[in-house]
């Protein structure tokens, strides 16, 4: 059996390489922007290299909004892939801390899904608030925003 710290380490790295590789295709779906997976040429059919686009990608022309939306969902889904399972203090650690030693695949996993579902989520909302604050028309197929 793999102790426990290594269990969560390796959740962590492989959750920070799946986000890092799962950004910029995110990116494109959230803002329409033209942002692709890194074999498929990563931000280079992204809008902001259209110098005739009336928008462009809040992600990719606003370092600022870039970096901390992207570093802040990077950040939360390892520390959520990393987290003690002892607590049970809340759904996760209770998910995490059933009491029975599990296999080290299956602890993996579960650390994994539940740091690349944290990843995902605050990539989503700061995202939404980079467009709202950048004045974005489009996000995740919202063509116009309601206000």
């Amino acid at each position: 059996m793999v102790g426990s710290n290594v269990v969560r380490y390796q959740a962590g790295i492989l959750t920070v390489i799946v986000a890092l590789i799962t950004i910029t295709p995110l990116c494109g779906l959230l803002f329409d922007c033209g942002c692709t997976w890194p074999w498929s040429g990563l931000e280079s059919h992204c809008n902001i290299h259209d110098s005739k686009a009336v928008y462009q990608c809040p992600w990719c022309v606003s370092k600022v909004a870039g970096v901390l939306s992207v570093g802040l969902a990077v950040l939360v889904g390892c520390l959520l892939a990393l987290k003690p399972a002892d607590t049970g203090s809340d759904i996760r650690g209770s998910a995490l801390a059933d009491g029975h030693q599990k296999s080290s695949l299956s602890e993996i996993s579960k650390r994994f899904f539940v740091g690349m579902h944290g990843f995902v989520s605050v990539a989503v909302v700061t995202g939404w608030l980079s467009g709202i604050i950048q004045s974005y028309p489009y996000f995740v197929l919202i063509n116009e925003w309601p206000f």
